[in-house]
C-alpha cells in the first residue's frame, strides 16, 4: 500500500478512537444533585472509592440510592468524618458522598474540608423536601 493510501486510513482510524472516547468523557461532566425540585449543588468531577472509579453520574446515583432509605424515619443526622484530603459524608451512619480536593478546585475552595459545610448544607435541605415534600419545613 502507498504512503499516500495509509495517511487517510490513519486518520480514519485516530478520528474512531476519538469519537469512542467521547461516551465516557462526557460521563464525567458536571452535574448537579436535584432532590425533588431541589438543586442542592453541583458534582463537577469523580472519584475514586474503594478502589472503584466512580463517574460524576454514579457518585449522583449513590446519594440517590441512599436517601430514600432514611426517609421513613423521624430524623435525618448528617456527619462527617475527614478522611486524608477527603471528607466523608454520611446519613445516620451510612456513606452518602465523598467531598474530594477536586471537588473543592473545580468550585473555588482550597480544600475539601472548605467545601464540605455547604454540601452537608445542601444535602440537609434535600432530605427536609424529600422528608416532608415542602422544602420550607
Amino acid at each position: 500500500m502507498h504512503r499516500s493510501a495509509r495517511l487517510p486510513l490513519a486518520a480514519l482510524a485516530l478520528g474512531a478512537l476519538l469519537l469512542m472516547g467521547r461516551p465516557a468523557a462526557a460521563q464525567d461532566e458536571a452535574k448537579p444533585l436535584i432532590v425533588g425540585a431541589t438543586r442542592l449543588f453541583t458534582v463537577r468531577s469523580g472519584d475514586t472509592l474503594n478502589g472503584r472509579t466512580q463517574s460524576v453520574q454514579d457518585r449522583l446515583n449513590h446519594v440517590h440510592d441512599v436517601l430514600p432509605r432514611h426517609l421513613g424515619g423521624q430524623m435525618g443526622k448528617f456527619t462527617t468524618k475527614k478522611w486524608g484530603e477527603r471528607v466523608h459524608i454520611y446519613l445516620n451512619g451510612d456513606f452518602i458522598l465523598a467531598v474530594t480536593p477536586e471537588d473543592a478546585r473545580g468550585t473555588g475552595y482550597k480544600s475539601a474540608e472548605q467545601l464540605a459545610p455547604i454540601w452537608v448544607a445542601g444535602l440537609e435541605k434535600g432530605f427536609r423536601e424529600a422528608h416532608s415534600g415542602n422544602p420550607n419545613k
